[in-house]
């Protein structure tokens, strides 16, 4: 009978001990599958976190590289418009010149350099005497030229210009009239390049 008894409570022991190692199991599987929940939802943020990282990332690596290409091909075409510019001026200043160099060969260089000298002279008016330059090759020229300006005396020299013209010198009043075809080219060049932006682009720029 005691034996009955000993196996009787040996067996509720026994179960006891199970159910509290079962229960036990089952508080450590939920708080496992909780860490598991807390894990995965913390892995799928980081990822999502990271995910959102690399595609601003690579957005802004992509936008970087065509930013530079745009830049680039900008760049490319502003030189191949300053160069075609440039190229326009050069043919242009060129053409001009060769005009100018033939024409005090032409009938109407004479009546050009009277209406120059009258007009250098109506620069500084009351002027009793001016020393005006002239080429070698148009030292020929001053008799009529003091015929265009009777009421001032004119003394003439060779003036290291190529083109043609005239210098005007006023010793009186310190002051000189440039009316040379040379400085008229230079001129129209520096007119030229201000209009059409040679040698303005910035070279960043803008």
């Amino acid at each position: 009978m005691e034996e009955v008894k000993s196996k009787g409570k040996l067996k509720g022991f026994t179960n006891a001990i199970l159910s509290a190692a079962q229960a036990k199991a089952e508080a450590v599987r939920a708080e496992a599958d909780e860490h598991e929940k807390a894990s995965i939802a913390e892995y799928r943020e980081r990822s999502k976190a990271e995910g959102a990282r690399k595609l601003a990332q690579s957005v802004a690596e992509v936008r970087a590289k065509e930013d530079k290409r745009v830049m680039t091909e900008t760049l490319a075409a502003r030189r191949s418009i300053l160069a075609l510019r440039e190229e326009c001026q050069r043919e242009v200043v060129s053409d001009v010149r060769e005009r100018l160099r033939s024409y005090p060969d032409s009938p109407e260089y004479a009546g050009v350099l009277d209406k120059l000298l009258v007009r250098g002279l109506a620069a500084v008016p009351g002027a009793k005497r001016a020393r005006v330059l002239l080429r070698s090759e148009d030292i020929s020229h001053k008799l009529h030229l003091k015929a265009a300006a009777p009421e001032v005396e004119l003394s003439f020299a060779e003036g290291f210009f190529d083109l043609g013209g005239l210098i005007i010198d006023f010793p009186d009043e310190h002051r000189r009239a440039d009316l040379t075809f040379d400085t008229a080219l230079d001129d129209l060049a520096g007119n030229f390049a201000e209009a059409t932006g040679i040698g303005m682009e910035g070279t960043d720029g803008q």
